[in-house]
């Protein structure tokens, strides 16, 4: 049900960046949600654009944290997938 409500790709990837133990850069991200770097990419451009994600260059590589905006999505994506999938 929720796959069916929710775009699952930028979903998968909001999911995994809960995480804020482990150190997110974008190819880890592609890797770990089963999509190209170049879709990664855009969608986190475009998550910056809205403010819930912060992008820092280290070296060359690009690492990715939710911004507290970004923390308060990802987690109501985390309950509405929990409560629709038990639901069914």
């Amino acid at each position: 049900m929720f796959s069916l409500l929710c775009r699952p790709k930028p979903c998968r990837i909001l999911m995994l960046l809960r995480d804020n133990e482990t150190s997110w850069h974008l190819s880890k991200l592609a890797k770990n949600s089963d999509t190209t770097y170049v879709y990664v990419t855009k969608l986190m451009s475009n998550l910056q654009g809205k403010g819930l994600v912060n992008i820092e260059v280290k070296g060359k590589k690009r690492i990715v944290k939710l911004t507290e905006r970004g923390v308060g999505a990802a987690n109501l994506i985390h309950e509405l997938k929990n409560k629709l999938d038990h639901s069914e």
